[in-house]
């Protein structure tokens, strides 16, 4: 990739195209589905109380997906990982229109779009090529086999887009999470989707004036708060 910030548009997936977390509906669904249920019980009791404390959440998710995946080898992960995505994406109501709409809209603009994720590559790519995206740049999370090699979550998106050569500032950014205030602060214009009051004002106090935020509903168009 080179960087061109003048039109890049830099898009969280979970919670703007997505509802839910993907990989974590895949963990659920499939790879903790059966036998395997009463070793995820077990490991998510364990691991909670840890994930509640911010600096320890990138490990604990290391070991859920590790737990998750054991055993399986790359090639039928990523089989599964794909047909998984590909399903997802045609699933009702599991797309947020809204967004899907605001990222067309940018790309007839001729904006450059990245997808930047937490989520597995394979399952983000997959759901992207399902609802016609198959052309947007995505950058996400990296497991080799059963082991989470990249959490691509917090400071890590500006560190793996800036490997790939794409550096701040960005013309528009979109999140939900202020996880990603790293990556908003370096937006021209941040916006933070279905965000609470809480949220809305912490972000508020560090973006200040430049903050948009909106609520993306079923299958309505955005409503826009300043």
């Amino acid at each position: 990739m080179s960087a061109s910030t003048a039109d890049t548009v830099i898009v969280d997936f979970d919670g703007v195209l997505l509802r839910g977390d993907a990989f974590g509906l895949f963990l659920r669904r499939t790879a903790f589905a059966g036998a395997r249920l009463p070793l995820a019980a077990a490991a998510l009791v364990f691991l909670a109380p840890i994930a509640t404390v911010p600096a320890f959440r990138p490990w604990a998710a290391r070991w859920v997906s590790r737990i998750g995946l054991l055993g399986r080898n790359a090639e039928e992960l990523r089989a599964e990982l794909a047909r998984f995505g590909a399903d997802l994406g045609a699933e009702p109501g599991r797309i947020i229109a809204p967004g899907l709409r605001m990222i067309r809209t940018h790309l007839a603009a001729g904006d450059r779009v990245i997808v930047v994720t937490a989520c597995e590559h394979t399952l983000a790519r997959a759901v992207l090529d399902a609802i016609g995206l198959a052309g947007v740049e995505l950058v996400a999370s990296r497991i080799r086999g059963p082991r989470l090699i990249v959490h691509n979550h917090g400071a890590t998106k500006m560190a793996q887009l800036a490997g790939q050569g794409v550096t701040p500032p960005w013309r528009v950014a979109y999140s939900d999470s202020l996880s990603d205030l790293p990556i908003l602060g370096a937006a021209e214009q941040p916006v933070l989707v279905n965000a609470n009051a809480r949220q809305v004002a912490r972000a508020r106090r560090l973006l200040g004036a430049r903050l948009t935020t909106v609520t993306w509903l079923g299958g309505q168009g955005p409503e826009v708060r300043r």
